[in-house]
């Protein structure tokens, strides 16, 4: 076993780091032969060896350890929201530290008007590994009684250590693992376990702009045709990454984005972490979004792109995770988000949406809807607006505590079409917890007219939903509803199969609580 400490990272010349962080690479060998098998093997084929490698990477020291008083649930005028050293939260990976942030997050289901909802803390800790990865994980002054690991899919087993007051369990994939305690959101431990990679960038090159280990003052950063943005494991990035009528641009490394310096966008900016616009062949893969003053992550008007290994937790209103508007030909899989607003939306403004796929994706929903089309689906008033060839597969959502899970709500005059859920698992669903039972659907389906998205005077259409493959583990037997506008604005050809509410599989829509509206639908059936 050898533990090799990576040499620091050059600065990058768009700003300057408040301090360098440090990265860590851990290359373990394991001979796992007895000694008769070792002999034959080395007779016959020579010795194989089994290697585990991971890498850590060091938090700017730049950042304030937390303390209780900080994880006390306050709004942004009453305690400081920045990103913080985790205080009270230790994680080891193969025996290692791993730093842990304190960042920001809302366990309230409520709007809040003054935009300033009551704020709590979690941790947040990534590391880069192969082969396979030992984790522990210890809170200060928290008594487990009960800890699990989601996605609860995965059947990762977890062992719990109350005199010592651990919880600990391995992993073998890359992915996005959240420890939770006593069955409680509160204090989630949210861990990021990325693919090794070797030969780590290091520098700035032509066409590509590097962002070193360290805290960034860096108000906003572009990203022209041909360039590639790299934000290093280590690195705190407070600012914003755009790009506007570009091409083959890239935004890669696992470093985070915070933006946890903007003030709340009422009546001032909405500051979107990555915001890329009208543009062409995108990527982002790897970087974590922490805290953002409204949306994170949005494709507007973008032909072509893949969206991977994204991490984002937002705790403030409209933080919407993943949003793409009039978008063509874009795949967003392996990722993890947290929102205080929908989760995965797609909207329709100035072109129409084809082509968009959400894949391997786990889900967190305090807010809103966790899977939502519409209700924007024709913002403007385009000719024969449509939103056709979707798919959403293997989504774990580990909360849905507000608002529909499955949602296509059209409030303009598009054809929604050929769009496909499939295998999703609902750990806990209790929609309508913040608003008294309203807009508590487990799926929704809606033509209908609001007075604050639509913008058409006509209606749209709902054409071949497929829904096959939801499972709710946990919570409650939610109500869903599918109704169109009236006999000419209509839902049709709606398939819903393999549908298991808390242990029971749901054949009839009495069993499943729907309420499917007879004038406005046509073929709409259960099995």
């Amino acid at each position: 076993m050898r533990l090799k400490r990576g040499d620091d990272m050059e600065k990058t010349e768009m700003g300057k780091g408040n301090q360098k962080g440090k990265i860590f690479t851990v290359v373990l060998t394991i001979f796992a032969f007895a000694a008769i098998l070792c002999c034959i093997l080395l007779f016959l084929k020579g010795t194989k060896t089994i290697e585990q490698k991971l890498t850590l990477y060091e938090g700017p020291n730049s950042l304030r350890e937390s303390t209780a008083e900080d994880r006390v649930s306050a709004n942004e005028e009453e305690h400081s929201i920045a990103l913080l050293h985790s205080g009270d939260t230790q994680v080891k990976v193969n025996g290692y530290d791993c730093f842990v942030y304190d960042t920001t997050v809302n366990n309230t289901h409520t709007w809040a008007a003054n935009y300033l909802p009551k704020l709590s803390r979690t941790p947040v800790t990534y590391f880069d590994f192969s082969g396979s990865a030992s984790i522990e994980v210890a809170v200060s002054d928290l008594e487990i009684k009960t800890a699990s690991v989601s996605p609860i899919s995965l059947k990762i087993e977890l062992k719990i250590d109350k005199r010592k007051g651990k919880v600990s369990f391995a992993i073998t994939e890359p992915g996005s693992y959240t420890v939770q305690f006593n069955d409680s959101p509160d204090h989630a431990v949210h861990i990021f376990a990325n693919a090794y990679q070797e030969n780590l960038q290091q520098k700035s090159i032509d066409d590509l702009i590097y962002i070193g280990p360290g805290e960034w003052n860096i108000d906003r950063i572009e990203v022209k045709s041909g360039q590639t943005l790299y934000l290093s494991g280590g690195a705190v990035v407070h600012g914003t990454v755009y790009a506007d009528n570009a091409k083959d641009i890239k935004v890669l490394g696992n470093g985070i984005i915070d933006g946890s310096h903007q003030p709340t966008w009422k009546g001032t900016a909405a500051r979107v972490p990555i915001d890329f616009r009208d543009c062409e062949n995108v990527t982002v893969d790897g970087p974590i979004i922490l805290n953002s003053n409204a949306w994170n992550l949005n494709l507007y008007q973008v032909n072509g792109g893949i969206i991977n290994n994204v991490k984002i937790i937002s705790a403030r209103p409209n933080g919407d995770g993943i949003t793409l508007q009039s978008c063509q030909n874009i795949d967003v899989k392996n990722s993890f988000v947290r929102s205080w607003d929908d989760s995965l939306v797609l909207k329709n403004y100035d072109a129409s949406t084809e082509g968009i796929t959400f894949r391997k994706m786990t889900l967190w929903t305090d807010l809103a809807q966790s899977m939502e089309i519409g209700y924007e689906t024709n913002k403007g008033s385009i000719k024969d607006a449509f939103m056709h060839n979707i798919l959403f597969e293997d989504i774990d959502v580990i909360h849905a505590l507000h608002k529909p899970v499955i949602s296509i709500h059209n409030a303009d005059d598009a054809l929604i079409s050929d769009v496909i859920f499939r295998n999703v698992t609902v750990e806990n669903a209790r929609m309508g917890l913040g608003d008294a039972g309203q807009n508590n659907q487990l799926i929704d389906m809606h033509i209908t007219r609001n007075g604050g998205w639509s913008t058409t005077k006509e209606r749209g259409q709902i054409r071949d939903v497929i829904i096959d493959g939801v499972t709710v583990l946990h919570g409650l037997l939610s109500p869903s509803r599918i109704q169109g506008w009236n006999e000419d604005y209509t839902i049709e050809n709606v398939n819903i199969k393999n549908l298991t509410i808390l242990g029971k599989k749901i054949t009839s829509f009495e069993q499943g609580k729907f309420s499917v509206h007879e004038l406005s639908t046509k073929n709409i059936t259960i099995e």
